[in-house]
Formats: C-alpha cells, sequence, structure tokens
C-alpha cells in the first residue's frame, strides 16, 4: 500500500467524531476551529470530515508560515497547520486552498519518496484549507555540509565524491519539478535534507511555483536572498510575478557550489590589500563581486579554499565562473540544468581516474597543466591533459 493510501485508510478507520455533512461551509470565510500559533490543539479533518487529533502530544516544530504535527495513525506523515496569518483574508484563504488542491492532485509529483509533497488538504469544520498531509523527510539539512570538520561529525566516511554524488542527485531532482512545470522559489540549504547515502530530500515544497489546474501558475513571493537570482533581490516586484527557468539556474548554481565546496557561497571573498570593500557574501551577490576565476579583482577567502577549488575539473570550474560572473546580469550566460548533470557526472568519472580529487581538505594545490590517466577501451590508458 502507497502511503497516500496509507494515510487515507488510517483516517478514514478513526473513530474520532467528525461534523455531521450539514456542518460542513463551504462558503464561510471565517474558521470555527483554531490554528496553531504555540502548537496548541488544532480541529482540523481530512477531505471527507474524520476528525484528525493534532494537539500538544503531536506537535514537532513551528516555522514562519505554521505548525507541523506528527500523524499518530502512520509514522511516516506529518501535517503542517497553517497559522492564522496566512488566512486572514478571503483572498489568501482561496489561494492557499487551490494551490493545496492543486498540489495534492499532481501524481506525477507525489508520488516522488523524497519530497514533503502535499499528498492531502487538511480543513477546518467550515471546509476551508488550514494545512496538509506530506511525507516525513528525514536527513541533515545541507547547512551540516559547512567545513570538512562539520561533514566529518555528521558523515564519518564521506569524502569529496559523496559530496558530487549528493550534488547529482539534487540536480537530478531539480530536473524532474523543473521538466513538470514545477521551479522552487526558496533555495535556502536548510530546505533540503541530505542521508547517509547522499540522496536529497526536499521540504516546505508548498512554496514553489506550481501548475494550476485552471491553468497558469500559482506564484510564490518566497526566496532566500543569499541564494536568490541577483535580479530578483534588486527587483524585488519580480517577486510578484512567475519565476523562470533562469531564476532557477542560478539558486542551483548556488547549491552546487555549497555542496562541492563544503559549504563556501561562492561570493565569499577576500582582498589582502585592504583596496576593496569585502562585503558580506549577499552584499558581493548583489553587486557582482564574485572571487572565481583570472581577473577577479579579488580573492578566496584565506585556508584550503583555494585547494579545494583547484581538485575540480577544469569544465566544472568554468561552469561556475560563466554562471556566477558572466551570467549575474546576462540570464541566458547561466549553466543549464542538463549541463550542471553533465560536469558533475564528468567530475565523478574523473575522480575514478584521480582520487586524489577525493579529498575533503587538500593541503595542496592541483598543479596547472597536470595530467591524469584516462583508461579507454580496449586500451591500457592514455594520458591528457588534466580537466
Amino acid at each position: 500500500m502507497g502511503i497516500l493510501s496509507f494515510f487515507r485508510a488510517a483516517v478514514n478507520n478513526s473513530p474520532s467524531a467528525s461534523p455531521s455533512a450539514g456542518t460542513w461551509n463551504t462558503t464561510s470565510s471565517s474558521a470555527s476551529g483554531s490554528q496553531p500559533e504555540d502548537g496548541g490543539q488544532v480541529d482540523a479533518y481530512d477531505m471527507n470530515g474524520n476528525r484528525l487529533e493534532l494537539g500538544t502530544r503531536e506537535y514537532k516544530t513551528s516555522g514562519g508560515e505554521g505548525a507541523v504535527y506528527s500523524f499518530p495513525k502512520n509514522p511516516r506523515v506529518l501535517v503542517k497547520i497553517y497559522k492564522k496569518s496566512k488566512l486572514e483574508t478571503p483572498d489568501k484563504k482561496r489561494a492557499i486552498h487551490a494551490r493545496i488542491i492543486d498540489m495534492a492532485g499532481n501524481n506525477k509529483i507525489s508520488n516522488q519518496a523524497n519530497m514533503a509533497w502535499p499528498l492531502m488538504p487538511v480543513f477546518d469544520a467550515n471546509k476551508n484549507v488550514i494545512g496538509f498531509a506530506m511525507r516525513k523527510c528525514e536527513g541533515n539539512s545541507l547547512l551540516a555540509l559547512r567545513g570538512p570538520a562539520n561533514i566529518r561529525k555528521h558523515f564519518p566516511t564521506w569524502n569529496r565524491r559523496n559530496l558530487v554524488e549528493t550534488a547529482l542527485d539534487f540536480v537530478q531532482k531539480v530536473k524532474l519539478l523543473a521538466n513538470n512545470g514545477v521551479l522552487i522559489n526558496d533555495f535556502n540549504p536548510a530546505n533540503f535534507l541530505v542521508d547517509a547515502k547522499g540522496r536529497v530530500s526536499f521540504i516546505d515544497c508548498d512554496s514553489y511555483q506550481v501548475p494550476a489546474a485552471r491553468g497558469g501558475v500559482h506564484i510564490s513571493r518566497t526566496y532566500y536572498p543569499s541564494y536568490s537570482a541577483p535580479e530578483l533581490i534588486r527587483k524585488q516586484s519580480l517577486l510578484g510575478q512567475p519565476r523562470n527557468i533562469h531564476h532557477v539556474e542560478f539558486g542551483v548554481a548556488l547549491i552546487v557550489f555549497h555542496i562541492v565546496m563544503c559549504g563556501l557561497h561562492p561570493y565569499t571573498y577576500f582582498d589582502p590589500t585592504h583596496q576593496s570593500d569585502c562585503g558580506t557574501p549577499d552584499e558581493n551577490l548583489l553587486k557582482g563581486r564574485c572571487p572565481l576565476g583570472i581577473g577577479a579583482g579579488c580573492k578566496m577567502p584565506p585556508g584550503n579554499w583555494y585547494n579545494l577549488w583547484s581538485h575540480l575539473t577544469c569544465s566544472l570550474k568554468t561552469a561556475f565562473i560563466t554562471t556566477f560572473r558572466d551570467g549575474h546580469n546576462d540570464l541566458n550566460r547561466r549553466i543549464t540544468l542538463d549541463q550542471w548533470e553533465a560536469e558533475l557526472k564528468k567530475m565523478l568519472h574523473v575522480m575514478d581516474q584521480d582520487p586524489a580529487r577525493e579529498d575533503l581538505n587538500p593541503q595542496t594545490a592541483k598543479p596547472r597543466g597536470d595530467t591524469f590517466t584516462q583508461p579507454q577501451v580496449g586500451q591500457t590508458g592514455r594520458r591528457f591533459p588534466r580537466p
């Protein structure tokens, strides 16, 4: 039995009292139940009017938009209930209702195991959507990949190959979403979880831009400045318009860099002469101050960061430079999702021939013009310029 069927069976067999048919009021704009501000008891029902037991015992955590509860009848399911502020006007209620109904009906995505995608809407006693049920995703957030020591703390057996595999899994899942008309708005590393096998789970999915059943898209103004395309920060009126694939390409590049560079932000730089304004990564991203590549005018931070950078393939480094420097203002210069996938696969192939690149904390830089042995079909090996 699939997780969605399991969830439905569990709530349908619930002995809890549910409102009679006469109490469902789809035209009412007021909620008779309670929405959580502190993880308290919630008056919530499934689509058939079965009451859901969501109270202090089931409460897990709260965020900016609402509270999350466990579902006692299925440990693989969580329930998110929106705060009152998300539903305070009729327009907000209608928008949430349409979004969650359409997302729950998107079987191509709702069946994905590593997505905290809305599986079923949750209602109040007036049949207003106040939340949804979703898969429980587990793992450490991508913030756990900040620095080699932190990586070893959370994933003791990992090396850099594991990071590249994680980045590849991430890109492939973003591609799956994009190919089905779903664009990620918020590339906050905390919204992605990774397990010991390098499988990435996506949470906070209800903030994505998703297709609307009646045409068009459900947009979202959600974004995270440190990991957003610069034009969205410069001109915030764009947040009220549909996102496009170029915004996603830039966000993906930022996350891929974060993963393969052990949590470093690509717009973090250092000026040993103190002749330039070394701003925060957010400020540098906005202004396009990137230390990558020749002629950047600034340097990567002190430490082994350059050594780590030097062990990437030449083409992967070029992809980052092209996106973060040339693609900062020219959206068409940004590396595509297909290209990111190809570059990460190439990096894994090169690691097969050159295991030194798997070091999480290399003490020396990779010499320019170095070579590696790349076996050919039917041959013992040939010498090629190092990527």
